[in-house]
């Protein structure tokens, strides 16, 4: 029986389709942030705390 090499699995590589996914994500998350923030989003949180104390 003959012997075979043992070969070692492909390195997975990213494609530019993942980089672009990933951009896009991160986009739609900093946008959604800021849109929050813009809005007073942060300032809604403060007033609902302090008239729950």
């Amino acid at each position: 029986m003959a012997k075979r090499n043992p070969q070692k699995p492909a390195a997975v590589k990213h494609g530019f389709l993942e980089y672009l996914l990933l951009s896009v994500l991160l986009l739609v998350v900093l946008v959604t942030a800021w849109t929050l923030y813009d809005n007073g989003i942060i300032d809604t949180f403060i007033e609902l705390i302090k008239g729950a104390l």
